[in-house]
C-alpha cells in the first residue's frame, strides 16, 4: 500500500470514530500519517476516560446480576456507544458471556464502538459462530473499518472460518482499511485461489482496482505470484491495456509486477498498436526486468524510443539503464 493510501484509510478510521464523513477532515491531509493515528488513539482515549465511572459502575453491576440480565441492560439502558466503550473494562468471561446472550445485530452495532487497543484480547472467549453472525451484520451495513479493524485481533484458524461470511467486494474494502497491515499476507494465504478470482471479479465489477493493489502492495513474494496468476485467469490482454489505460499504473503496480511476459507482451502490444506512448512508459516502469524482452518483442526502433522518451518524461526512469539495456542484462542473469 503506498503511503497516500494509508493516509487515506487512517483519515478514514478517524472519521469513523469521530462520527463525521470523512471530508469533514481534509484538512488532515498535510498531517503525517502517525500524528493521524496518535490523534485517533487520544480521541478513543478521551471518550473512555469521559464516562470511567460511569461504565466502572454498570460492569460492576453486570458482573452481580444473571447474565440474561446483564446483557438486557447492555442492551436496552446502555446501548451500542456506551456498551462499546464500556467493553474495555470486561472480564473475558463476561465478554464472553454477553457476547453470547446478544443478538447479532446489537453486537455488529457495538463492534463499532469499541477500541481494540483494550478489548482485542476479549475475543478469544467469544465463539467463532457468534462472531460470524456479527460480521455478516457488519458487511450487510458496509462497515469496512470495522472489519478491517478486527482483523488483527482474530487468530489464523478461526480467520480462515470467518473469510468465508464475506464475498470478494467486502474482501477488498475492509481489506484497504486493515490496521494491521502485516496480516494481510497471511489473511490472502489463506483464500484459495477461486476467492483470489472474487476479489479481481469484485474490483472490476465495482472499480476497486486501486484498493486491489494496495493490498497487494503489502504482500510477499509468495501471495504477490498468486495475485499474479490471478490476474491472468482473470483478465484478458486487451482488459489489462484497457486498465492501465483507465487508471494510472503507479496505482495498480503491485498487479502488474505479478503477471507473466506472455500477458506483458499481448497487452504492451495492445498499447503499442493504440500509440498509448505515455502509458506504455508507465507500464514498462512495473514490469518486471526479465518480462522487459517479452514487452519489447515486436516493437520496431521507433517505437521503443518513443516508450524510452514517456519513461523518462514522467520521472519514473530517473538516471537508470533503458528499457533494453536492462531487458538485456536480464536475459544474461537468466541465463
Amino acid at each position: 500500500m503506498s503511503a497516500d493510501s494509508d493516509h487515506e484509510a487512517e483519515v478514514l478510521r478517524l472519521a469513523r470514530v469521530l462520527g463525521v464523513a470523512p471530508g469533514d477532515l481534509d484538512v488532515l491531509d498535510p498531517v503525517p500519517l502517525e500524528s493521524v493515528r496518535e490523534l485517533r488513539d487520544t480521541v478513543q482515549d478521551r471518550l473512555l476516560a469521559r464516562n470511567h465511572d460511569q461504565f466502572a459502575r454498570a460492569v460492576a453491576l453486570a458482573d452481580r446480576v444473571p447474565g440474561a440480565l446483564a446483557a438486557k441492560l447492555a442492551q436496552h439502558a446502555m446501548g451500542p456507544v456506551l456498551g462499546g466503550r464500556a467493553a474495555a473494562l470486561l472480564t473475558p468471561a463476561k465478554a464472553a458471556e454477553l457476547a453470547h446472550r446478544l443478538p447479532p445485530e446489537f453486537l455488529a452495532q457495538v463492534a463499532c464502538h469499541v477500541d481494540l487497543r483494550r478489548v482485542g484480547g476479549l475475543l478469544a472467549g467469544i465463539s467463532t459462530d457468534t462472531m460470524a453472525q456479527a460480521g455478516a451484520e457488519l458487511r450487510r451495513h458496509e462497515e469496512w473499518i470495522v472489519l478491517g479493524a478486527f482483523v488483527g485481533y482474530v487468530d489464523d484458524g478461526r480467520l480462515a472460518t470467518l473469510l468465508d461470511v464475506f464475498d470478494g467486494e467486502a474482501l477488498l474494502r475492509a481489506g484497504f482499511v486493515v490496521e494491521d497491515s502485516a496480516r494481510l499476507d497471511p489473511v490472502v494465504g489463506l483464500l484459495s485461489d477461486g476467492r483470489l478470482d472474487e476479489l479481481l471479479d469484485a474490483a472490476a465489477q465495482h472499480d476497486l482496482w486501486v484498493q486491489a493493489a494496495a493490498l497487494v502492495g503489502h504482500l510477499g513474494p509468495q501471495q504477490s505470484e498468486r495475485v499474479g496468476r490471478a490476474v491472468e485467469r482473470c483478465l484478458t490482454p486487451q482488459a489489462l491495456a484497457d486498465l492501465v489505460v483507465q487508471i494510472d499504473p503507479d496505482a495498480v503496480a503491485g498487479l502488474l509486477a505479478g503477471i507473466g511476459p506472455d500477458t506483458v507482451a499481448q497487452a504492451g502490444a495492445h498499447l503499442r498498436r493504440r500509440e498509448r506512448w505515455t502509458v506504455l512508459g508507465a507500464f514498462a516502469a512495473h514490469v518486471a526486468d526479465e518480462n522487459l524482452a517479452a514487452l519489447l518483442d515486436g516493437f520496431d526502433d521507433e517505437a521503443i524510443a518513443l516508450t524510452e522518451q514517456a519513461l523518462r518524461e514522467s520521472g519514473r526512469s530517473g538516471a537508470g539503464p533503458s528499457l533494453r539495456v536492462r531487458a538485456d542484462a536480464a536475459a544474461r542473469t537468466q541465463g
